[in-house]
C-alpha cells in the first residue's frame, strides 16, 4: 500500500462504480448498456452497410494463414509500426491511440468488476493498490489522448501540411475524443471534490488537482453538475463506439480489417510485391481482362479504397506527383471508393444495378494518372494501413492495353519489339551475345553448360553500350574470383517486366515461357543478374508464373531457380576474400538506391559494403536513401515513355545527388544508369558522373 493511502484500510482504497447516478444497483447500471447496445447496433449496422459493398466486389482468397494475419495486426495496428515512422505525425497518432486504448481497457475493467466478477464470483478487484495503479493508468491514458488531439489539431488545422485534405468529419472525431478527455476529467475532479478529496485520490492527478478549487462550491451544485456531466461524457463514449464504421473514425474497425486482410506476401523479400498474374488458362476462356469498371474490382479493392485514412503519406513519397503529374495514390484510393459509392447510388436509382458498368479510367479516374505510376512501391511502403495501390493501376492497365488497344505510341513500339525481336529496342535477337569480349573465357551455354552459374544479361547490357561496361566489369570479377559463368546469348529473351508492368500480361507470358524453357533445357539452377528489374521478375513473378503453368501442364519444367543481383554475389565475395581489392581513388560517392533493389527486394546493405570496400573513397548519403530513396523515374515501364506531363523525375533526383558534393553517382541498375546519366547532361553538371559498382570494383581489382 502506498504510504498516501496507509492510513485508510485496502477496501476502503476505492471509489462507488456509478458515482451520483444510482450507484451500483441503480438504474443507470442497466440503463447504460442499453444504450451501449444502440451504439453497438448502429456500429453493426454501418458496417454491414460497407460489407454489402465489399462483397460485390471480384471474390479474392484473403482468408488464409490466420495466425499470420493476426501477427499482421500486431504490427501494423498495436505496433503502429509504419505510422510512427514519422516523427511528428507518428507521436500524434500513437498518442492518440494509445490514449484511446487505454482508456477503453480501463473501461473495460469496470465493466468486468461490474457485471462478471461481481456478480458472478463476488471478486471485487478494484480497491488497494491495484485501485492506485488502475486510476494513475487512467489519468495518464487521458493526458496522452489529449496531448494528441492537441497535435492533430494544429497540424491539421494550424501548419496543415497540403497533402491534408480537411473533412468534417476529422473536427468531428478530435472534437468527441476531447469531448471524452475533458468530461472524463471534470467528472473524476467533481466526485473527488464531493467525497472530500481523499488523499489516495491523488493517484488520480490530474482529477485531484482540479479538484481542489472545485472543493469550495456547495456538494448540491456539485451533484448537479457532476450528473449533466457523466450524461455528457457517456454520450460522447456511445458516439465514438457508434461511429467506429463511419467517418475519420471509422478507419479504427475498417483500416484493422485492412491490415487483417492485406497480402502476405509482402511482409518479406522474397515475395514483396510480386504482380498477381492471370491464370495462363484463362487466356482461352475468358472474355474480359483486367479492370474497367466498378464491378471488375476485387473486394479488397473496395475494402482498400474504404480503409484509406487520407493522411497522405503515398502521395508525400510519389515521384509522379512530386514532379506535377497527375498521379496522386491517395486520390486514386479515393477515387475508387467514389466509384464504389456510385455504383451503389446508380443501383438504389434504379439505374446500373447488377452489371455494375460505371467506368473507371474517363470516368471517375485520369488515364494520365494511371500511366504515370513508376511502380517504385513507395506509396505501399509508405501506407500505414497496407493499402495496395500498385497492384490496382497495373489491373487498370491491363484492361486498357489487352481489351481497349489503348497506349501511347512508344509503348506500342516497345511491345512490338518484344513480340518480334525479345527485347524493348528492335534490334535482332540473334545479336543478343555479340557484346561478349572474347577474352573474357565466357561461352554460350549451348557450347558449355557446366558453369557456376548462368549471366542473365538483359536487354541493356546486351544491346546499350554504356551497360556493356556494366556486364563486362561484373563477368572481370566474378572470374577473378574464380567462377565459371555462362550466357544464353540468342537465346534469351527479355525477362518481361515492361511488358508485365505495362498491362501485356499475355506478352510477358509468352517471354516468361521462352525463358523458363531455355533454363530447363540447360538445368539452370544459380543465376545472376544486374538489372533489379530482371531480378525481381526472375526471382518472383517467373516461379509464381511457374507454378502456374504447373498446375495446368504436369509436363511443364519446375521452377528451381536461385536468382542474385550482382551486388549481392559480389559483396559475398568481398566477405569471403574471393575477391581482393586495391585501396581504390579518394573521391566523393553517393549512391542512388534502386526502387527494385531497394524497396522490393531490401538490397540495402550489399551495395553499400561495397563501397565500404573500396577504401579512398568517401560515401555520403542523398537526403531521401535506403528505404526513403527517390525514384529515377523508368520503373512501370516509364523507360519506353516520354515524359512530357510536369517536370522530369530523373531530374529532380539528380540534382538531390548534386547536392550532396559528390563527384560520382554510383547505382546498381542500368535503368538507373540512364536516367540519372541524361538528367546530368540535361542539368549541365560537367563535374558529375554515374557508374555502376560493378564498375568500380572491377577498377579496384588487385592485380
Amino acid at each position: 500500500m502506498s504510504p498516501v493511502a496507509a492510513t485508510f484500510p485496502p477496501e476502503q482504497v476505492t471509489r462507488e462504480l456509478f458515482f451520483n447516478v444510482g450507484g451500483p444497483h441503480g438504474f443507470m447500471r442497466w440503463g447504460i448498456y442499453l444504450f451501449f447496445g444502440v451504439a453497438l447496433a448502429f456500429l453493426a449496422l454501418s458496417l454491414r452497410a460497407r460489407l454489402r459493398l465489399w462483397r460485390q466486389g471480384v471474390a479474392e482468397v484473403r482468408t488464409d494463414h490466420p495466425a499470420r494475419r493476426l501477427a499482421m495486426v500486431a504490427r501494423y495496428t498495436l505496433g503502429q509500426a509504419k505510422v510512427v515512422q514519422e516523427r511528428y505525425a507518428g507521436l500524434m497518432h500513437a498518442a492518440l491511440f494509445y490514449g484511446f486504448l487505454t482508456l477503453f481497457g480501463v473501461t473495460l475493467m469496470i465493466f468486468v468488476e461490474a457485471d462478471l466478477t461481481g456478480p458472478l464470483a463476488g471478486v471485487h478487484f478494484l480497491h488497494g493498490t491495484f485501485y492506485l495503479v488502475w486510476s494513475l493508468i487512467a489519468d495518464l491514458g487521458g493526458v496522452v489522448l489529449l496531448i494528441g488531439v492537441g497535435m492533430a489539431a494544429v497540424r491539421r488545422y494550424g501548419v496543415r501540411p497540403p497533402r491534408l485534405d480537411n473533412q468534417p468529419t476529422d473536427a468531428v472525431a478530435l472534437a468527441l475524443l476531447a469531448l471524452l478527455c475533458l468530461t472524463g476529467f471534470a467528472g473524476e475532479a467533481m466526485r473527488i471534490a464531493i467525497t472530500h478529496l481523499p488523499p489516495f485520490e491523488r493517484f488520480s492527478p490530474v482529477g485531484y488537482l482540479l479538484a481542489r478549487p472545485l472543493a469550495g462550491l456547495g456538494e448540491t451544485s456539485l451533484r448537479a453538475f457532476h450528473a449533466g456531466n457523466w450524461w455528457l461524457h457517456m454520450g460522447g463514449s456511445f458516439a465514438c463506439i457508434g461511429l467506429m464504421a463511419t467517418g475519420r473514425l471509422g478507419h479504427i474497425v475498417i483500416a484493422t480489417l485492412n491490415v487483417y486482410f492485406g497480402n502476405l506476401d509482402d511482409e518479406r523479400p522474397a515475395t514483396r510485391y510480386t504482380v498477381p498474374l492471370i491464370d495462363p488458362a484463362t487466356f482461352e476462356q475468358a472474355e474480359s481482362f483486367g479492370v474497367g469498371a466498378v464491378a471488375e474490382l476485387s473486394w479488397k479493392a473496395l475494402l482498400d479504397s474504404d480503409a484509406c485514412t487520407r493522411c497522405g503519406r503515398c502521395q508525400d513519397r510519389c515521384p509522379a506527383w512530386a514532379t506535377a503529374k497527375p498521379l496522386s495514390p491517395k486520390r486514386l484510393i479515393n477515387q475508387i471508393q467514389a466509384a464504389m459509392e456510385g455504383r451503389r447510388g446508380a443501383a438504389v436509382a434504379g439505374e446500373t444495378s447488377g452489371d455494375g458498368a460505371l467506368p473507371l479510367l474517363g470516368g471517375y479516374l485520369d488515364l494520365d494518372a494511371v500511366w504515370a505510376c513508376t511502380n517504385c512501391g513507395a506509396c505501399m511502403a509508405a501506407c500505414p494501413v497496407n493499402i495496395e495501390h500498385v497492384p490496382r493501376i497495373i489491373d487498370l492497365r491491363r484492361h486498357q492495353v489487352l481489351m481497349e488497344g489503348a497506349m501511347a505510341p512508344e509503348l506500342e513500339r516497345t511491345f512490338m519489339n518484344l513480340e518480334n525481336h525479345r527485347n524493348p529496342y528492335g534490334f535482332a535477337f540473334a545479336k543478343r551475345g555479340d557484346w561478349l569480349p572474347a577474352d573474357l573465357g565466357v561461352k554460350l551455354l549451348a557450347a558449355d553448360r557446366e558453369v557456376d552459374l548462368l549471366y542473365f544479361v538483359g536487354c541493356a547490357a546486351a544491346f546499350d553500350k554504356q551497360h556493356q561496361k556494366s556486364a563486362v566489369a561484373l563477368l572481370r570479377c566474378l572470374a577473378a574470383a574464380g567462377l565459371k559463368v555462362g550466357i544464353l546469348g540468342a537465346e534469351e529473351g527479355c525477362c518481361g517486366d515492361a511488358a508485365l508492368r505495362g498491362g501485356n500480361e499475355y506478352l510477358f507470358q509468352q517471354l516468361a515461357t521462352h525463358n523458363l524453357d531455355r533454363f530447363a533445357k540447360y538445368g539452370v539452377t544459380q543465376v545472376v543478374t544486374t538489372c533489379p528489374h530482371g531480378y525481381n521478375t526472375l526471382k518472383k513473378e517467373y516461379r509464381r508464373f511457374a507454378e502456374r503453368r504447373a498446375a495446368a501442364d504436369p509436363q511443364a519444367a519446375p521452377y528451381r531457380l536461385t536468382v542474385h543481383h550482382h551486388t549481392e554475389l559480389l559483396a559475398e565475395l568481398v566477405a569471403s576474400g574471393r575477391l581482393r581489392l586495391k585501396e581504390s581513388a579518394a573521391r566523393r560517392i553517393t549512391y542512388h538506391d534502386p526502387c527494385f533493389l531497394g524497396r522490393y527486394n531490401d538490397g540495402y546493405a550489399a551495395p553499400r559494403a561495397l563501397l565500404a570496400s573500396l577504401g579512398g573513397a568517401t560515401v555520403v548519403e542523398m537526403d531521401r536513401h535506403g528505404r526513403e530513396s527517390f525514384c529515377c523515374g523508368a520503373g512501370g515501364t516509364r523507360m519506353w515513355m516520354e515524359e512530357s506531363i510536369g517536370t522530369r523525375i530523373n531530374q529532380t533526383r539528380c540534382t538531390e545527388a548534386h547536392a550532396t558534393g559528390a563527384s560520382l553517382i554510383a547505382t546498381a541498375c542500368p535503368f538507373c544508369k540512364t536516367m540519372l546519366g541524361d538528367a546530368i547532361k540535361e542539368l549541365g553538371f560537367a563535374n558529375l558522373e554515374v557508374r555502376d559498382l560493378a564498375e568500380l570494383l572491377a577498377e579496384a581489382l588487385e592485380a
